[in-house]
């Protein structure tokens, strides 16, 4: 796919995301002589990380289609704007998400939104910065998107070291509590560095890490890492690893029958095919989540998470997951921005009022560290367990929807 796209591939995209279209991707309410602001970007319709790639470009979508058929486009200035996005498939891969990407800077696109994954987001930092064009994102959370003094990109969650602790909290304030550890992480930009923060988390709440395991990047099989986990038999085993390789080990973990107390994989439950691969195996496994429909706030386009919600369902047939939530935020952030500036043509105007945004949003808070990641209290994750087919919030308490499972039932007798 070249570097733009044609009305009849923005709908074909939007049928992949699950974006119900009918003749057009927006009813026609909005007078021609609005003018319009484009959002570029790459997304995996394809390729490996196409599942969670199409559940980003739905909430992008959904936020924008609301905009401009239910208020008539974005109020900027005293002037109603229309909002389009023109994001192409990378196929899930690095070089060609930073070869697209480079074609849209070219062809003057001001505005962007993010891919899914680090290996992506982490090359296309470089240029977004260079270029001088903002980027709100919400796939990229490895640490070395925020630490090489990127001042365009934004995130929507706290940066990989730190985007775990919520979970560790989760434990700790367990009853009774876990007393042993064992972490694994994969050697890839986003799962090391945060199966390294788990760790210094864990030691630094005084519970004991019995042993870490780092995998490669890519992994075909984990039998002789959990034959190790049976030797040592930790209270909880904290995978934090990408949606694959955590399939990977649940699905070792219930063939091999290695009884836990707990088994935390930081990526992979929020999918739907996730838990329909695992079936009954999958009840009790934890991750984090770094929002939910049930989430109780306000928001300054729809009003509130629950109508956002609402809206969601009714023009959608993708299962609304974490991701569809994290991404609608990435524009309510820009939405916020514009209005602050007043105006469409200056983007680096634009991102000083990202860097100073502090709203309460359908997501929940925005407001990013200085570094452009997600503040680590205010945007931490919520932690969320399997029970039954759902996904329920364990954790914070004032989020809960359901007691946390604990200690789940083992898996030899499943």
């Amino acid at each position: 796919m070249g570097e733009t796209i044609s009305r009849r591939e923005t709908l074909a995209l939007a049928g992949a995301a699950g974006i119900a279209a009918t003749a057009g991707p927006f009813r026609p309410a909005i007078a021609q002589s609005t003018p319009t602001l484009t959002f570029g970007g790459t997304i995996p319709f394809s390729g490996r990380w196409a599942e969670i790639g199409q559940s980003v470009h739905a909430g992008y979508q959904t936020v924008v289609k609301y905009v401009n058929e239910e208020q008539g486009g974005l109020d900027v200035g005293g002037r109603k704007v229309r909002l389009e996005i023109k994001v192409v498939d990378d196929a899930s891969d690095p070089q060609r998400a930073t070869t697209l990407l480079q074609r849209q800077i070219d062809d003057g696109v001001q505005y962007f939104l993010g891919s899914y994954s680090s290996p992506i987001i982490l090359p296309q930092a470089a240029i977004i910065n260079r270029a001088r064009r903002p980027m709100v994102q919400a796939g990229g959370g490895a640490d070395a998107i925020f630490t090489q003094g990127y001042r365009y990109v934004f995130g929507m969650y706290p940066r990989a070291s730190r985007s775990a602790f919520p979970a560790v909290d989760a434990f700790e304030a367990l009853t009774p509590k876990p007393r042993t550890f064992t972490v694994v992480y994969a050697n890839d930009p986003f799962s090391k560095p945060q199966g390294e923060g788990v760790i210094a988390r864990l030691r630094e709440k005084g519970m004991e890490v019995i042993d870490t395991v780092e995998l490669p990047a890519t992994v075909q099989d984990v039998s002789a890492m959990l034959a190790a986990v049976r030797a040592k038999t930790p209270d909880v085993l904290m995978c934090v690893t990408s949606d694959q390789t955590s399939l990977l080990i649940a699905r070792q973990v219930a063939q091999s029958q290695t009884d836990l107390k707990m088994l935390f994989t930081s990526l992979g439950p929020q999918a739907t095919s996730f838990r329909e691969a695992l079936g009954k195996f999958a009840e009790g496994i934890t991750c984090i989540s770094t929002w939910s429909e049930t989430f109780p706030y306000k928001d300054p386009i729809f009003g509130s998470t629950a109508k956002f919600v609402e809206y969601y369902k009714k023009h959608n047939n993708l299962p609304l997951i974490y991701h569809q939530g994290t991404a609608a935020g990435c524009i309510v952030a820009y939405a916020w921005a514009l209005q602050q500036v007043g105006r469409v043509d200056d983007p680096n105007a634009v991102r000083d009022a990202l860097a100073r945004i502090d709203i309460e949003s359908l997501y929940g808070r925005i407001k990013f560290t200085p570094d452009g990641d997600g503040d680590p209290v205010l945007m931490g994750s919520s932690v969320t367990q399997v029970q039954g087919t759902d996904l329920k919030v364990i954790y914070p308490q004032q989020l809960a929807e359901a007691r946390t499972l604990w200690p789940i039932r083992p898996f030899s007798q499943r």
